[in-house]
């Protein structure tokens, strides 16, 4: 394991704003439920040394064909020599995912 270097700075109280090597995140929490931009993971501490995690991103579970079908009902070209991140994103960016 390498040594990691990141820096949170806090815009307001529950907002801030992730600053690493792989990029720029959000995050915000409102009591025990907290939300990351990046990894779109929302997380809720519950009392005791529980806490419940949810994966909110539908690429996570897809094959890279479930996200090919999907591009080609939306009608969408140059999709098919994209990876699956890739074709994850362009998706998003058409509010697809």
């Amino acid at each position: 394991m390498g040594l990691r270097l990141k820096k949170k700075i806090k815009l307001f109280p529950g907002l801030s704003l992730n600053l690493s090597k792989s990029g720029i995140s959000a995050s915000i929490k409102a009591g025990p439920v907290s939300w990351n931009s990046r990894s779109q993971k929302t997380s809720v501490n519950l009392p005791g040394p529980l806490s419940y995690q949810s994966n909110s991103s539908k690429a996570k579970g897809a094959t890279k064909a479930d996200l090919v079908n999907i591009a080609r009902q939306a009608g969408l070209s140059g999709y098919s020599k994209l990876k699956k991140q890739e074709l994850a994103a362009l998706l998003k960016q058409h509010s697809l995912l």
